[in-house]
């Protein structure tokens, strides 16, 4: 199976922003993908092909990840790998609740290095909205216009190791193991 550990982010917001950015740069479904607002998650660590022996290694290191819940806001748009040749447009998230993803992803980065997944890039609060289908779109202004626009707020009391199957119609997400938030010492 192709998996990655992930948290959701279930933000009914990030779906209007996706329309709100369509409308004001004139992109059409033949320029971008938007991603679908069941699909909206944060990547801890991508963990590749693997088998149900692997994946039973990792739901066992996984629920060794104690974190408490924790807030985050949406807040400001931009593309890699630049602006100007955008192959993804994503948004990002405030400093505080970055800086809290940043740190769970480490936690959960370090557990599977343990059992032999390598992290390729340092973590990047980012949340992908579209994906770009020609390499005609630039983001340009649009990231000046939402460098500090706040688009709502997601609690994030989940972690999920996810099972992705890919179809011509788009990615499919299920959840195949989930460690919950630590609230008042339980788990």
């Amino acid at each position: 199976m192709r998996a990655f550990i992930a948290v959701d982010a279930p933000s009914t917001a990030l779906s209007r922003l996706q329309q709100e950015i369509m409308s004001t740069a004139g992109w059409k479904a033949r320029d971008v993908k938007p991603v679908e607002a069941q699909n909206f998650h944060f990547t801890m660590i991508f963990l590749g092909e693997i088998d149900e022996h692997q994946a039973e290694t990792v739901k066992e290191m996984l629920s060794g990840v104690t974190f408490e819940p924790f807030s985050i806001t949406y807040r400001g748009v931009g593309a890699f790998p630049k602006p100007d040749f955008a192959r993804v447009i994503w948004a990002g998230v405030d400093p505080a609740g970055g800086q809290k993803l940043v740190a769970l992803a480490d936690k959960i980065a370090s557990l599977m290095a343990q059992i032999g997944f390598k992290q390729d890039k340092p973590f990047s609060p980012h949340l992908t909205l579209f994906r770009v289908k020609n390499n005609t779109v630039r983001l340009g202004s649009l990231a000046d216009k939402y460098k500090d626009v706040d688009f709502g707020s997601d609690l994030i009391d989940k972690v999920h190791l996810k099972k992705s199957d890919l179809s011509p119609s788009g990615p499919t997400y299920s959840n195949i193991y989930t460690v919950r938030a630590v609230t008042d010492g339980q788990n």
